[in-house]
């Protein structure tokens, strides 16, 4: 699992915690998906949104984590087909 820490200090005021990236493995083994959970979980707590792609076993393990500790979540999938989309119809 790698975890990236997002400078948002000229974000929106609910990134003002700090985002916290993750992405993994696509077959995680357990051992990383307990990484993932305390990992989310610790900066979760301190305020910090997720971003991951939910479409990916350890992505969608830090989005039910975000949402279980009722912090932001960017849904790197969902980012990515928007700008695609901009960007074809520009």
């Amino acid at each position: 699992m790698r975890v990236f820490i997002i400078d948002t200090r000229r974000m929106a005021p609910e990134l003002q915690g700090g985002l916290l990236g993750v992405e993994g493995a696509s077959n995680p083994t357990p051992a990383e998906k307990m990484e993932c959970v305390e990992t989310v979980s610790q900066y979760a707590m301190d305020g910090w949104a997720i971003a991951a792609d939910p479409t990916t076993p350890i992505g969608w393990l830090a989005a039910l984590t975000a949402e279980t500790a009722c912090v932001p979540f960017v849904n790197l999938a969902r980012l990515a087909a928007h700008l695609r989309s901009q960007k074809e119809s520009a």
